[in-house]
């Protein structure tokens, strides 16, 4: 019998260990899981708890259970690299990234919020670059990435149709380096232009996310992306010990 820690939740380990070996290659798409009576007998839990397990990991998309038990459908694909949130936008790590999108626009009211500007006033624009990534031979996620008009100058390819490191430039030509952020993550469904981005159909689920990036003087750059079923975001952080 396998023994389990704690303090996690018994079917959350379980859980994580097949995510583990998902995310690693050691079960691949199409390889089947055990059943719930067997995984039930291997950690010692019940039938209940087992069964929670296996709903788990069907919720994140990465098995699927069907006439002959539960089967892995989403590979290596379903897992990103660990740093993969560090990443973006500024590296890919060989995926392929297009611009499909760049230049000034009307500056929408939510934009302003995020950037801390009135969208209002004087009839306020912003830098909007929108990108397609493909991971392999599928897109992979659609972004979109706005910044002040004023960065411009000190960085004018923020209007250039290739892909930059938009926060490392900002931060080596002027005085605004990013030190802290503030993502939010929603599942939800596709509509029709993330549908066709992303090559899905419209109202397929998807995770949507949002950033804002910013130093002391307040938001550098608003980031949203779009990413397809079966993909998952993944953050690497440090916590400071609690105060006493």
């Amino acid at each position: 019998m396998t023994g389990l820690q704690r303090p996690a939740p018994p079917y959350m380990q379980i859980a994580d260990r097949y995510r583990t070996l998902i995310s690693t290659g050691a079960l691949r798409q199409g390889d089947r899981l055990p059943t719930i009576a067997e995984l039930a007998e291997k950690f010692g839990v019940s039938l209940a708890t087992a069964n929670k397990a296996m709903k788990q990991l069907r919720g994140e998309a990465l098995i699927d259970t069907r006439q002959q038990g539960s089967v892995v459908v989403g590979g290596m694909r379903a897992v990103p690299e660990p740093a993969e949130r560090a990443q973006r936008p500024i590296s890919d790590n060989g995926d392929a990234t297009t611009m499909t999108e760049v230049g000034m626009v009307p500056m929408l009211p939510s934009v302003g919020a995020a950037l801390g500007v009135d969208a209002d006033a004087l009839n306020r624009t912003v830098v909007r670059r929108e990108a397609v990534t493909v991971r392999g031979d599928a897109p992979y996620r659609l972004s979109v990435t706005w910044t002040h008009p004023s960065f411009t100058s000190a960085v004018p390819e923020l209007l250039e149709s290739s892909p930059i490191n938009v926060l490392l430039l900002i931060g080596e030509r002027t005085s605004r380096a990013a030190t802290a952020g503030r993502d939010y993550y929603e599942a939800r469904t596709a509509d029709e232009r993330e549908a066709s981005a992303l090559q899905i159909d419209v109202g397929s689920p998807v995770l949507a996310g949002t950033a804002v990036w910013r130093d002391s003087e307040g938001p550098i750059a608003y980031y949203e992306y779009v990413c397809p079923p079966r993909h998952a975001v993944s953050s690497d952080y440090t916590l400071l010990p609690p105060r006493i």
